[in-house]
């Protein structure tokens, strides 16, 4: 007979264990969402402050290539993919909705391995 009073016991089993490439992705798409946060937030200040947004600009974009990379590498996409990638992230909207595909994909990777995603990434990772 089992103890009614004992606490509930989650079945972790399923869950992988932190690898590099699950690394890879959980800081990768920690810095894409970031980047994307700092999108909008340059282009809302490029309207208050107009040219001293491009330095806000610049950020985001290498925060948003070194989070690309990272997640690629972590999901397993070629290198001529990557650059590509680098390359479309240079057109403005078009490197917006790349970030957020990677991201999605990201998620759904994470979610397989067994670990909850949240608005901002991995959560117990």
């Amino acid at each position: 007979m089992e103890n009614p009073y004992h606490s509930p016991r989650a079945d972790v089993s399923t869950r992988e264990g932190p690898s590099e490439s699950l690394d890879d992705v959980v800081s990768g798409q920690k810095l894409v969402i970031y980047a994307i946060l700092l999108y909008f937030a340059a282009a809302l200040l490029r309207v208050a402050l107009g040219p001293v947004a491009i330095v806000l600009a610049l950020a985001c974009m290498v925060m948003s290539w070194v989070g690309m990379y990272r997640m690629t590498r972590g999901l397993d996409y070629p290198m001529w993919w990557r650059i590509v990638l680098m390359v479309l992230m240079l057109v403005p909207l078009l490197g917006l909705l790349v970030l957020v595909v990677l991201s999605s994909k990201g998620t759904t990777r994470l979610r397989e391995a067994g670990y909850s995603v949240g608005l901002l990434g991995a959560r117990d990772y």
